[in-house]
């Protein structure tokens, strides 16, 4: 059985407001003549470097549903180029920021289809169902940090207008975008760190195998190298309301034993309402998945760290790009800074095809040894 966000966590019902929405249609600067122009009032473009206020919500409200779509063949690497804010009662820091299509669980920056209880992407379609209540006001920015001008942006936002003030303890929602590219032997990646009271809801990690696996012992290819996948011999940690130099409360047995898999995920795709995998190429050394506290989310009185173990004892390089997800309250520390858009894409794919193919490589030599020292023994 699920918690059900909007009446358990934040107290509202159905009956407590009236459903709004506010959309792309409309809001396109410049007009185009005749009909194909009639069907681009529907959608906006987002110009280089020029933040574009989707939607600026009197409270007190709830969104309870972000739509998007766009064509990405005209539009090559907008998922990570536009980045995603949002700001709740006039703060001046955002409690949300990462990029648009991390916010809906996209894998690798690619769209590739799945859908769960709070993040969707299916038949074109981007969706987002967390429930994200404001007293005062809310305000969703999509900022365009490519070079390149994004054409044909659809979006919906619908939002609660509630009758009611929202009760005192419910939490804000946030959002934030993790990269680090991590040496054998460097520290765990950083999944979440945050101060005040709330819950962790859940992340989603795109991992990226680095480093050269083919070690001279060839027992190593198994254990920590995982033959490619070994990043995922690492393990969670949290500790909740202590210190880190603590022992953790929760200490895990693998990264795929996190995410609800096991054995590096013998099934690719699979997704269900609380955990998945989209992606898993040994040839690139790449896996993406998620998980969600849907259950029971993980709850802190004064603060979190979450951290994720890049193979075993953290020994194997890697790179993670994660996406995570938890309520508090405010005020919030302030959110890790998004890189460049260049430094988001992702990386390392090109090179672990190379690395992978080594023992194919190794194995051709050999055959081709062998066939000459046969023919000179004949």
């Amino acid at each position: 059985m699920f918690i059900n966000l909007s009446k358990d966590m934040l107290g509202i019902d159905p009956h407590d407001g009236t459903t709004r929405q506010v959309t792309s249609y409309g809001r396109r600067e410049r007009s185009y003549p005749g009909a194909a122009g009639a069907g681009l009032k529907k959608c906006v473009d987002l110009l280089p470097g020029k933040p574009f206020i989707a939607a600026d919500l009197e409270g007190p409200g709830v969104i309870t549903r972000i739509w998007v779509t766009l064509p990405p063949h005209v539009n090559p690497g907008a998922l990570r180029n536009v980045a995603v804010r949002m700001y709740w009662d006039d703060e001046d820091e955002p409690s949300v920021s990462v990029p648009l299509g991390d916010l809906f669980g996209a894998t690798f920056a690619r769209p590739v289809e799945f859908s769960s209880a709070y993040l969707s992407i299916t038949s074109g379609a981007y969706l987002c169902l967390f429930p994200m209540p404001f007293r005062r006001m809310a305000r969703i920015v999509f900022e365009n940090q490519g070079p390149f001008a994004l054409r044909v942006f659809f979006f919906q936002v619908t939002w609660l207008d509630l009758r009611r003030e929202l009760e005192r303890s419910a939490p804000y929602f946030h959002a934030t975008w993790r990269t680090s590219t991590m040496a054998r032997g460097e520290a765990p990646f950083t999944v979440l760190d945050a101060t005040g009271r709330g819950c962790y809801m859940g992340c989603h990690v795109d991992m990226q195998g680095l480093g050269f696996p083919w070690r001279a012992n060839p027992l190593r290819w198994l254990i920590p190298e995982g033959f490619g996948m070994g990043m995922l011999e690492g393990w969670e940690r949290m500790w909740i309301d202590r210190d880190p130099a603590d022992e953790p409360d929760v200490h895990g047995t693998g990264g795929e034993d996190y995410f609800n898999g096991a054995w590096y995920f013998t099934s690719v795709p699979c997704t269900t309402a609380t955990h998945g995998v989209t992606r898993r190429s040994r040839a690139r050394r790449q896996v993406s998945c998620y998980r969600f506290h849907a259950e029971m989310p993980v709850s802190f009185e004064e603060r979190i760290k979450v951290t994720l173990d890049h193979g075993l004892d953290n020994a194997l390089p890697a790179r993670y790009d994660c996406v995570t997800f938890w309520y508090q309250s405010e005020p919030h520390a302030p959110l890790v800074e998004l890189p460049a858009a260049r430094e988001r894409r992702p990386s390392g794919g090109g090179k672990a095809m190379l690395s992978m193919s080594v023992p194919f490589l190794y194995a051709a030599a050999a055959a081709l040894v062998g066939r000459r020292v046969i023919g000179r023994t004949r």
